[in-house]
């Protein structure tokens, strides 16, 4: 009865928003690690909630050598594990520390032992990729975490794009480029309105087809690298 009502929201949230649900269309695949060359800053995202994004931007995209400059939690994994800083003189630490001080949340932590211990779980973090190599959720058995990958977006060309901060994984994707691991898992958290035709995507909103959807999104991707 749940599965049927939840269906039924679906389906009038479409008809209604023209939104086709991220809760729905979210998956995962692995890719190589060099295939992302780009990244879009927060800004520039649109509703997290829809996987189809419309507009422009896509064209808004930054080249990956840049990204150490618009994120912090991407900058201080390179200060600490390639510029040899102590963790509490890396950037993001300094900015949790300042908001924690000013008794703000910071996403990561309460107070400062909950912060020094979080910075401190990198370090276990980059013990196992070098020793396993990027292990995803289901691998990790953390089920409900499926979807806590490496977040990315597809645009209208089939390009995967890594999302700034805030939809997961950053400090993963660091110390992967650290490390020189090849695989990684990212989880697409939305795609171009353009890379499928409008009245495939009406279909595949209206029966909530995840499978075919994956299937078109991989087909793009795939000509886009090859």
């Amino acid at each position: 009865m749940i599965k049927h009502i939840k269906k039924l929201k679906y389906f009038l949230n479409y008809f209604i928003s023209k939104k086709v649900s991220s809760e729905i269309f979210v998956f995962n695949i692995e890719i190589d690690t060099n295939k992302i060359n780009n990244f879009l800053e927060l800004k520039n995202t649109l509703d997290r909630k829809n996987f189809i994004w419309d507009g422009d931007w896509d064209y808004k995209k930054i080249n990956i050598s840049k990204y150490r400059n618009y994120s912090a939690s991407y900058n201080s994994i390179f200060q600490i594990y390639l510029e040899n800083k102590n963790f509490k003189e890396c950037e993001e630490y300094k900015i949790k520390t300042d908001l924690i001080l000013k008794g703000k949340k910071t996403g990561r932590a309460n107070n400062m032992f909950e912060l020094d211990n979080y910075f401190k779980s990198l370090e276990t973090l980059k013990n196992n990729l070098n020793k396993y190599g990027y292990k995803n959720q289901i691998e990790l058995k953390n089920e409900d975490k499926k979807n806590d990958e490496i977040g990315v977006v597809i645009n209208r060309h089939g390009e995967i794009i890594k999302l700034e901060d805030k939809f997961g994984g950053t400090h993963r994707f660091a110390l992967c480029k650290i490390l020189g691991i090849s695989k990684i898992t990212v989880s697409i958290k939305a795609i171009h309105k353009s890379l499928i035709k409008e009245e495939l995507i009406d279909k595949i909103a209206i029966q909530n087809d995840k499978y075919q959807m994956e299937m078109l999104v991989k087909k793009a991707i795939d000509n886009n690298y090859n």
